[in-house]
């Protein structure tokens, strides 16, 4: 995972200041980006240097980060551990900046025409970072950079080093903090449905196919590399060789489980079939999630030919920190 979050150089933060990209949908509270404004921020969040993650960024909603009645998209992964702010207008789009789990973002009061993304919190040690950036008419007129360790105080503004006096003052001179408050997410359908072909099966064959799936799960029957080489095909067999993460070969089981890194066991709580598919909604060490099987009857025997994770499937995560932030 990259990290990385101070000052980057120059040319690139004044970069930031200018188009990145056109398409949007300038003040559209009603309707989605379109497909190629999701393309670019996607685009823009993979290849930032900052601490991101690599979870997508799968919800979405309009935020008034300036007030001026033209929405900002904020952006979050299932887990809301990471997220990133764009301006998007018709002729207008650039990241203003990314939250982490270390730096949740907060606003400012509208000021002068302008508003703020702020982020701020511990950047390792005695060091404390602050980042502002300021709005005005959605776009991007200013970036201010600070790292203090303890009485000392490095700062940037749009890229040039100022004093550590101009940085007090600059502080100083902001707006009230405000909280950010999520609405309501919109969920991002980023299901990879080519992992899950369909299959036609029959009503008994469906039935069937369920049942199995329960005691698959609830007997951790997917843990055993003989369970799998019987009733995995092996297009699905692939699959889970390639997403086994260590050296050496292996199946990826864990794909049948939820993102949690417990090792206690779960049970089933629901199975449907829909569009030829069949998801599953399970729980795994108190998280509740849902995956999509791809599965048919050859001689009798229950194959599996394809899993992926339901993306539009809000995953209950029962350790999510939501203790109070503080704002400076």
């Amino acid at each position: 995972m990259k990290t990385s979050f101070f000052f980057a150089p120059a040319a690139l933060l004044l970069a930031a200041l200018t188009l990145a990209a056109c398409g949007g949908n300038a003040g559209n509270t009603t309707s989605e980006p379109t497909a190629e404004d999701f393309e670019t921020m996607d685009g823009l969040y993979e290849e930032s240097d900052e601490d991101h993650g690599w979870e997508p960024l799968s919800k979405w909603q309009y935020v008034d980060l300036d007030g001026d009645g033209i929405q900002e998209v904020w952006m979050r992964d299932a887990a809301e551990e990471y997220g990133a702010f764009y301006a998007v207008s018709s002729d207008y789009l650039a990241m203003i900046g990314l939250e982490t789990g270390r730096f949740k973002a907060f606003t400012r009061e509208p000021k002068d025409g302008k508003g703020y993304f702020c982020k701020s919190g511990p950047a390792g040690g005695p060091s404390y970072y602050t980042e502002v950036v300021v709005l005005e008419k959605s776009r991007i007129v200013e970036r201010f950079n600070q790292l203090q360790v303890y009485e000392e105080i490095e700062a940037s503004l749009n890229g040039e080093d100022i004093s550590a006096d101009e940085a007090r003052a600059y502080m100083e001179a902001l707006p009230e903090a405000k909280e950010l408050e999520p609405g309501l997410w919109n969920i991002r359908d980023l299901n990879d449905y080519d992992r899950v072909p369909v299959h036609k099966n029959s009503a008994k064959e469906d039935e069937m196919i369920m049942d199995f799936i329960t005691e698959m799960y609830n007997e951790s029957l997917f843990t055993e590399v003989d369970f799998l080489e019987e009733h995995c095909t092996p297009r699905m067999l692939q699959q889970l060789r390639d997403d086994y993460e260590y050296d050496g070969e292996g199946y990826a089981f864990w794909d049948f489980r939820s993102e949690s890194d417990d090792s206690t066991g779960g049970e089933i709580i629901n199975v449907e079939k829909k569009d030829g598919r069949y998801y599953y909604e399970a729980s795994d060490g108190g998280y509740i999630f849902r995956n999509i099987l791809s599965a048919f009857i050859q001689d009798g025997i229950v194959m599996f030919d394809g899993i992926t994770r339901d993306a539009t499937y809000e995953v209950f995560d029962p350790f999510a920190d939501d203790s109070e932030e503080e704002y400076y």
